[in-house]
């Protein structure tokens, strides 16, 4: 694989925070809607707010597209670290598409109620921003796996200018552990655990778009590394499972 395509896939985490958080704070949504607004309140707010939902949400839509090319990068730099047998690197190419669509899927379904709210009954709106708020916050397995991958891939890695930073892998094992409060979600409609607590939503977000801001800087650095130490276009490539 060349510099020059590893370096745009490494700016792919960057740019998924720019995109997706923009249509984020686009839609209205970021502070999210209350869990404990009443039905008509959700109802008027998915009225008066249609348009700006709807926008919102295909530019998420759009940031989710940055999410493959930014774990198949991650994933690449990772199988320097491994060799040729690469369970960590596979691994976290699978969480990382299972992350795209676990994304991806809340986007579309907050598309669909922004579709027609005005022909819905309140409670129904109620029902359905339930249904999409809770799997949108609390999906933490794909990003949970994909930090504990990477962190124990950094600390196998004993040469001497490693590919990734040690500091790295510590800051992931904290990342994973601040996703967990989102697992107390289920029975709090206000307060830090609330979906759009202190604990489970604020610190959540913080350390979600800080991972892909600090992988990209990582994975540029570690391309840059790669070349300058004389690798080749195929230095990086994930080998091949099967023996020779």
């Amino acid at each position: 694989m060349s510099k020059q395509v590893q370096t745009v896939m490494a700016w792919s985490g960057v740019a998924f925070v720019v995109v997706f958080f923009a249509g984020f704070l686009i839609s209205g949504f970021f502070p999210p809607i209350q869990p404990d607004d009443t039905p008509q309140q959700i109802a008027e707010r998915y009225v008066a707010d249609q348009d700006r939902i709807r926008a919102g949400m295909v530019l998420m839509m759009i940031g989710c597209v940055f999410l493959m090319p930014f774990a198949a990068i991650v994933s690449a730099q990772m199988a320097r670290i491994e060799g040729r047998w690469t369970p960590l690197t596979y691994l976290n190419l699978v969480a990382g598409a299972v992350g795209t669509v676990a994304a991806l899927l809340p986007v579309l379904l907050f598309l669909g109620i922004a579709y027609r709210p005005e022909n819905r009954d309140p409670e129904l709106l109620q029902a359905l921003n339930d249904f999409v708020w809770v799997p949108f916050i609390i999906n933490w397995p794909p990003a949970f796996v994909e930090a504990l991958c990477i962190a124990a891939v950094i600390f196998t890695d004993r040469r001497a200018n490693p590919v990734f930073p040690r500091w790295i892998a510590y800051f992931l094992m904290w990342t994973a552990i601040a996703f967990l409060p989102a697992c107390a979600l289920p029975f709090f409609y206000d307060g830090p655990f609330a979906w759009d607590g202190l604990l489970t939503f604020w610190l959540a977000a913080v350390f979600f778009g800080c991972f892909y801001l600090v992988m990209s800087w990582a994975c540029l650095r570690a391309v840059k590394q790669q070349f300058a130490a004389g690798g080749t276009d195929t230095d990086a490539q994930i080998p091949d499972l099967l023996p020779a």
